[in-house]
């Protein structure tokens, strides 16, 4: 995930986009992500290391000295601090037991508010089209109308914006083109006798 003078971007938000293109659709590209941005700790273990951290840095201040098991570059750490209400020239003596236990949960379940679509408002793919359940997949043929066949981006198939559109448009055409090369050969064939 990026962090950007905008918002949020990057290939999760993409992923993100991509599987939830419903719901986001539904919701008018409204609503709250939540982000944990410390996966791998769990929260008694990050209120542990605020501590260690402030009892080893009393004297350095909050924007200098982020603990090093969170992982966070220096800009992030700051919007955190600021997110949370504290000067960065702050001291780590001065900080207060409910502060540490705050950024713990703002780092575990920061919440960020969804508004809208991105700035080129042309990366979201709303899913929608012709169910895969009417669609022989072998062929891409129809299975309510017979010698019908789809392909590309009239299915209903949600994926990762951008390549995987073109693998899905790709090889649903290259297989319903074989089907209906198939078809044709066989008509002709009939014709023929």
């Amino acid at each position: 995930m990026l962090v950007t003078h905008w918002g949020l971007s990057g290939p999760v938000i993409l992923r993100l986009s991509a599987w939830g293109a419903r719901d986001l659709f539904s919701s008018g590209y409204k609503g709250i992500l939540m982000v944990d941005f410390v996966p791998d700790l769990h929260i008694e273990d990050m209120k542990s290391i605020l501590s260690k951290h402030k009892k080893q840095c009393v004297k350095q201040k909050v924007i200098n000295s982020c603990p090093s098991e969170f992982s966070l570059v220096k800009r992030f750490w700051k919007y955190i601090l600021d997110r949370e209400g504290l000067c960065g020239d702050t001291l780590w003596a001065s900080i207060s037991n409910n502060s540490l236990i705050s950024i713990a949960h703002l780092l575990k379940h920061c919440t960020f508010e969804v508004t809208g679509k991105g700035q080129f408002k042309d990366e979201f793919v709303t899913a929608g089209g012709v169910p895969l359940s009417e669609v022989s997949l072998n062929t891409m043929e129809s299975k309510i109308r017979s010698n019908l066949f789809f392909a590309g981006e009239v299915l209903n198939v949600d994926g990762v914006t951008g390549g995987f559109n073109f693998q899905n448009a790709w090889s649903g055409g290259y297989i319903a083109g074989t089907s209906i090369g198939k078809l044709a050969s066989n008509t002709a064939l009939k014709e023929r006798q």
